[in-house]
């Protein structure tokens, strides 16, 4: 980076001083080739990957450095949440243009290592370089506890409720603030309290918060995974219709929307609706999971009160593969429109 006057080491060194060593089962950390550890202490250990990429996942005049890392680790923490997985470590890839300013770094880091330190999610080690774009690559570890298997996309049954932890079309709205509105100074906001200043209303500041800084629902992914009330789980990050076929291709049924149900945004921004905000908007990082007449029984007398509010938004038939809309007695097949890489 340009005037960078620390070298790789050095960062490096940074990092790994302001980074805790983490559990025990950790034998090597920052600074040697690989990070070891020992996964005996777990009957189930799962993996998964994210990347941020600048003008493809952000805009670097529309986000601080500092929320680009907190959403970094985010990201992959709703995957590990989908799963009912707890956080154990993560490897960070960060390529960085040699135009940015050192402030930029450590700004980033800083956000990384708070919502790393939030949920126990130990920097394992990984990697720095210099790029043309900004770039956050995370690999992050989870564990299921002991006695308690992993919630997949494929164990939905016919009669399955379906069930969403969270809002939807919040965060597609504050993306289309972002890109429509004159918010040159939004990249200098890095805490959640400067935000909600730096918003005209209560409901700029939702959608945009949404956006910057969605939900970790890790909590509400564990408890429903170690108390077995989720058949199947995704999180919603493609948008609803988008993922929620995942779970209807893997587990082979129908699925179907009471559109009525659906906890959507109170109006929509420009040409965005409400309605197409929630169904295909997107980075929602909600929990999407479906539930049998007896799980969705108990889930009812013993969801804790302080979680966020469970909406049941249909079910799940015998059929093929679709997604469906139920709207005012009229049922339409529906054409996930969310988003694609390469679409």
């Amino acid at each position: 980076m340009n005037g960078l006057v620390p070298s790789e080491f050095d960062l490096i060194k940074w990092i790994r001083d302001k980074s805790p060593k983490g559990q025990p089962s950790i034998l090597r950390h920052i600074g040697d080739d690989c990070t070891v550890f020992d996964p005996g202490f777990t009957s189930n250990l799962a993996v998964t990957t994210d990347v941020l990429l600048e003008d493809v996942h952000f805009r670097r005049h529309r986000t601080s450095a500092y929320f680009l890392g907190q959403k970094s680790v985010i990201v992959n923490l709703s995957d590990l949440a989908a799963m009912g997985c707890r956080p154990y470590g993560c490897l960070l890839s960060l390529g960085l243009p040699p135009s940015l300013k050192p402030e930029y770094f450590y700004s980033f880091m800083e956000g990384f290592l708070q919502e790393s330190r939030r949920w126990e999610l130990t920097l394992l080690g990984g990697n720095l370089t210099r790029s043309d774009k900004i770039y956050a690559n995370v690999t992050a570890w989870g564990f299921s506890s002991p006695g308690h298997g992993l919630v997949s996309r494929s164990g939905a049954k016919a009669g399955d409720a379906l069930i969403v932890i969270g809002d939807l079309g919040f965060s597609r709205l504050g993306l289309e603030m972002l890109e429509k509105e004159n918010l040159d100074s939004i990249h200098k906001v890095k805490d959640e309290e400067a935000l909600a200043d730096w918003a005209s209303d209560s409901f700029e500041y939702r959608c945009v918060k949404a956006h910057l800084l969605p939900p970790v629902l890790i909590r509400v992914g564990n408890w429903l995974a170690e108390n077995n009330l989720a058949s199947a789980m995704i999180d919603v990050s493609d948008g609803l219709t988008n993922d929620l076929l995942h779970i209807a291709r893997e587990s082979k049924l129908e699925a179907q929307i009471e559109v009525e149900n659906l906890p959507i945004p109170q109006q929509g921004f420009g040409e965005v609706q409400a309605l197409q905000a929630a169904l295909s908007g997107g980075e929602d990082y909600a929990l999407l999971f479906t539930a049998s007449p007896e799980q969705l029984e108990k889930l009812t007398s013993t969801y804790p009160a302080d979680f966020p509010v469970f909406r049941v938004i249909g079910k799940l038939e015998s059929g093929r593969a679709a997604v469906y809309l139920n709207s005012h007695g009229k049922k339409e097949k529906y054409k996930p429109e969310g988003f694609d890489h390469f679409r």
